[in-house]
């Protein structure tokens, strides 16, 4: 007998780890938000359990769309190649989570499988699964914690931002703390040094942040621009950076510029102490 209440909070809470884990592999990291709307979706998934047996073909294209769905509704689909990364990763865990709770019930001797149109239903403990999920998901953040633990220099790459209707060019590096996203659109956000990148930055705009630094910003931004207020919480404080929203965002290559798309750039009143870089980016930016 298949519980409905029981099926769909445990696909619901597994799914949860699942993307987490995805998530670390792929470099994203979702709000939560949008991590509990990819677990609704996913639970709601299995569902197709209690369906009459379909062709094959029809089978797997519910599995592959749902997939999917379950990942865009997560991570979104905005950089093709870092949702291509999740959707492998999160199934390749579906894949081994369901083998590892087939290999406790070869070894128990239990009759405790059910399928219906390639969906799985084991009837074990919801604990189990939920244990082995979070399990995978731990094992993905400490292989990501060991790997990251030996890269010492950042790695700068060029970005191509226009403010105020002037192209600016920055060097940014990688770090693996920054999560800060725009309120508005939930995008990750750039976050520049104003004084490491004050001579880059068009004369109305470095105006208007020295004037917010200084506690007399205007209370208009320059012509053009779309004020942000972006929330900052490190160990030491909390608070907001002014930044603005920018159409595209292009990352500097040898074949040219190619666009990242569109999101905010924060700026931040202290220098962050390099001559390599002076803005920082996620691993969920790129």
């Amino acid at each position: 007998m298949i519980y409905l209440d029981v099926l769909l909070l445990v696909n619901f809470l597994t799914a949860y780890f699942l993307l987490l884990a995805a998530g670390l592999l792929s470099g994203q990291r979702a709000g939560g938000g949008r991590m509990l709307l990819g677990s609704a979706v996913a639970a709601l998934s299995s569902l197709i359990l209690f369906a009459p047996e379909q062709p094959f073909l029809i089978q797997l294209a519910y599995k592959a769309g749902t997939a999917l769905l379950i990942v865009a509704a997560a991570f979104g689909c905005r950089n093709k190649r870092r949702f291509a990364t999740a959707v492998c990763w999160y199934a390749a865990f579906n894949i081994a989570l369901a083998g590892l709770v087939m290999l406790v019930i070869l070894n128990t001797g239990t009759r405790a499988l059910q399928t219906g149109n390639l969906t799985v239903y084991l009837r074990v403990s919801p604990l189990l699964m939920v244990v082995l999920s979070g399990a995978g998901c731990l094992a993905a953040e400490l292989g990501m914690r060991l790997l990251a633990g030996g890269k010492a220099v950042r790695q700068s790459v060029g970005l191509e931002v226009e403010l105020a209707g002037v192209p600016v060019h920055l060097r940014a590096a990688l770090d693996t703390g920054c999560h800060l996203t725009d309120p508005i659109t939930c995008l990750p956000v750039l976050v520049v040094s104003f004084p490491d990148a004050a001579a880059r930055i068009p004369q109305p705009v470095r105006d208007y942040l020295k004037a917010w630094f200084d506690g007399r910003a205007p209370e208009q931004p320059p012509e053009g621009m779309k004020l942000r207020l972006i929330p900052c919480k490190t160990a030491a404080q909390s608070g907001l950076l002014p930044g603005f929203a920018v159409g595209n965002i292009g990352l500097i290559t040898a074949q040219g510029v190619l666009g990242l798309g569109r999101t905010a750039v924060a700026f931040a009143p202290q220098s962050f102490g390099s001559e390599r870089y002076e803005a920082l980016y996620g691993q969920d930016f790129l």
